[in-house]
Order: structure tokens, then sequence, then C-alpha cells
């Protein structure tokens, strides 16, 4: 039996993740900030997938202190990782901060999840056949990467929400370059969901004007069972082996951007990682 840690597994694609991959007869460990919505969430999937290995721990991305917490708390609890699956997001139109006085959607999106996987890279090390699995955005296509935005440097007026967004989801998938060369035992992925009926776009105090634009979107969308198809395919499949830190949409191998192929970039951008969580 695997067991896979899924952050954000609560709400949306992740918890939809989580129900396929119940389902399959894994352990699941949701890593979710809010304790009350995991424990729900694990009630629908025990029900939905008739697996009793759910399990939670508490998990704050915008905390590295929380964190650390966690993955201390998983190797208490769990012996073995098999599958991380880097799955909570937020988008945000104005300036934030984590606890530790980073862009909330780049330390969230993008650090946060750095961290928690250098955190238990051993343990994926030590499985057969670990996996990674990034779930990055089709809003990596118009990203950048400036190093001077990490800390929200441009101020609250200036501050430019849909670049952090990009910028954070062009980070996912530099992370996953980096991975394979770094750890090649282990099979890392990055991928792109679909537009998602999810309210990712109407939480954290966006405007009025975000939230009317999200919903403008919802022909486009597709259900959360959908949206999670692509990470649990990746999860799941033998053919993708031979696609190590490969982008992905709709469960097919796709190109991402130039700058996603940039080796001198994501090297960069993991020195700067380590530096900036350490």
């Amino acid at each position: 039996m695997r067991h896979i840690l899924i952050t954000g597994g609560n709400t949306g694609i992740g918890k939809a993740t989580a129900i396929s991959l119940a389902a399959k007869g894994n352990t699941i460990i949701l890593a979710c900030r809010n304790e009350y919505k995991a424990n729900e969430a694990i009630k629908e999937i025990k029900a939905s997938s008739k697996n009793k290995e759910i399990h939670y721990l508490k998990c704050d991305l915008a905390s590295f202190k929380s964190i650390k917490n966690c993955a201390a708390e998983y190797r208490k609890q769990f012996r073995q990782l098999d599958i991380l699956i880097n799955n909570a997001g937020l988008i945000t139109d104005k300036l934030q901060f984590t606890k530790d006085d980073f862009e909330l959607q780049f330390g969230v999106n993008h650090l946060g999840h750095f961290l928690l996987t250098n955190q238990l890279i051993d343990l994926l090390n030590e499985a057969p056949e670990a996996r990674i699995i990034n779930v990055s955005s089709g809003a990596h296509y118009q990203g950048k990467i400036d190093f001077s935005s990490f800390k929200g440097e441009q101020g609250p007026s200036k501050y430019d929400g849909k670049f952090a967004y990009r910028q954070s989801k062009l980070a996912n998938i530099l992370f996953t370059k980096e991975l394979v060369k770094r750890h090649p035992n282990i099979w890392s992925f990055s991928l792109h969901p679909g537009i998602v009926k999810t309210e990712i776009a109407i939480k954290n105090g966006n405007k009025r004007l975000w939230r009317v634009l999200w919903k403008m979107l919802t022909p486009l969308k597709v259900d959360t069972a959908r949206g999670a198809k692509t990470t649990v395919h990746l999860s799941t499949s033998n053919e993708v082996l031979s696609s190590n830190g490969k982008y992905f949409e709709k469960e097919k191998e796709t190109v991402p951007c130039r700058l996603a192929n940039d080796i001198e970039l994501a090297k960069k951008l993991w020195e700067v990682s380590v530096e900036l969580t350490s």
C-alpha cells in the first residue's frame, strides 16, 4: 500500500484527487491548514472510497515552522512516503505576506512546497518508485521570475497579483526540472489541471472585479474530478515514467513555456530557495 501526502487535500482538486487515489487502496494523508475542514473531507473521502486509511496532518504553507512541524509529525506517524502531491495554491490581487515575510503567492505556491519537499526528500529517496507531482497552471506561460519581488518589494500600490501568480506557477515547473537533476531516483512531474470549478479566485479578500472575472469563466470550467485526472494519472500510470521532469495537461505530456526549460534559471531559483527557506 502506497503512502500519498497531498497538500490542500481537503477541498477542490486536492479532495477529488484524494478520493480517486483512496479508491485505489492507497493510504492518504491530507496536509491542510484547517483541521475542521480536513476532518469533514476525511469523512467524505472514506465514505466515497470505502477506504479507512485517510489521515490528517496540520500544515500551514504560509509558515516555515508549521511546514517543519508537519514533516516531523509525518515521520513519527508514517514510515514511508511514496508520492508527494504539491497541490495547494492560492491567488490574491492584493499584497499579502506569509508568516516569514514573503509575498504570499510565491511564499505558499512555491517556497512552502519547496521546503516541505526537501524536508521529506530522504523518505522519497528510500521509496522504490517515488513520485513528486507539482500542480502548476497554464498561467505560467505568461510568467517570469523576478528575484527582487519575493518579499513584495514593489509595495502594495504597484503590486500585480497576476504577475505574482504566474511567477509562482512558473516556479513550480522550474522546481520540477531541478528536482530531476538533483534527485534522479525520484520521478517528478508538473501539470496544468485545467480551469476548474473551485473557489481559488474568490478567496483571500480578492476584489469584486476578480470574483466577477472568475465567474465569467464558468462555461470553460471542468468539475474537480476532471481537474484531478492528470494528477491521478501521473500518480498511477507506468507510461509516464519515461517522461521524468515533464509538464502535462489533459493527461498528456505537453510543452511548457521557454523559460520553464531554462536550466540556469532553474538552478538559480533552487539555490535562492534554499537560502530563503534555511
